[in-house]
């Protein structure tokens, strides 16, 4: 009977052990199971990452192109409000006077303008036109003295030192048609010692991207448009009517 007992026990206590292995075996390969489910996780986490970066850059860069071509725009409809301005003022003063409108602002076509034509008080000494590899150059040299409110900047091309940036007050200088709807009138100042020798230090300590705004008085303006070149435009510089 003893031995029986021993037995049943025995047979008992193997069976436990065997429940237990398998039990163990069934907790590693859901172990495994799960560290594999983990890794291919940890993949999509990290394709997903990727896409996120992607769709925020993509997003940021048209955030900037819009931005830029909403600052583009406006830019473009603040020129064609000064545009307008100007016809307008030019419209005003017609209303009181019997010149035309490219009289009354000073425009002229180098193409047709004539020697001895007066034009913002200064007269035409000499205009032509020289062609070369079938393109069309235009000098208009005018004598005289004009007055007008501009900025002295750093000549960027080469030639002279400085130019002279009128963006308003055209009227005061003879310019042509593109001109006037560019918004800009600039020339090179021919003398550059005179206008150092005026304004001293505060030409000296103007930045390289600097403006220094003056009203000034110039002689001897010298129109020239050379199609695709940078060939500029002269007046010689005479002096101060007031400092702004």
């Amino acid at each position: 009977m003893k031995y029986l007992y021993t037995i049943i026990i025995l047979s008992i206590l193997i069976m436990g052990g065997c429940s237990n292995n398998g039990s163990e075996n069934n907790l590693k390969q859901e172990n495994e199971q799960l560290k594999q489910e983990n890794a291919k996780l940890s993949v999509v986490k990290e394709e997903l990452e990727l896409d996120l970066k992607i769709v925020s850059s993509e997003s940021s860069r048209e955030n900037e192109q819009l931005t830029s071509e909403i600052s583009s725009l406006q830019v473009e409809s603040e020129a064609q409000k000064e545009t307008i301005n100007r016809y307008q003022k030019a419209f005003e003063f017609l209303t009181t006077n019997t010149n035309t409108i490219a009289d009354t602002l000073s425009i002229f076509s180098a193409e047709e303008v004539k020697k001895g034509s007066h034009i913002a008080g200064l007269i035409v000494s000499d205009a032509g036109k020289e062609t070369a590899n079938e393109s069309t150059s235009y000098y208009v040299k005018f004598t005289g003295e004009f007055e007008v409110r501009g900025s002295i900047i750093h000549n960027v091309i080469g030639g002279s030192q400085y130019s002279f940036l009128i963006k308003e007050n055209f009227e005061r200088i003879p310019h042509t048609l593109e001109q006037f709807e560019r918004g800009s009138v600039y020339f090179d100042i021919e003398n550059d010692e005179e206008l150092k020798k005026i304004l001293g230090d505060k030409l000296e300590e103007l930045p390289e991207d600097g403006e220094l705004e003056i009203e000034g008085v110039f002689k001897n303006y010298s129109f020239n448009y050379v199609p695709e070149t940078d060939f500029p435009s002269f007046s010689e510089f005479v002096g101060l009517k007031s400092e702004n």
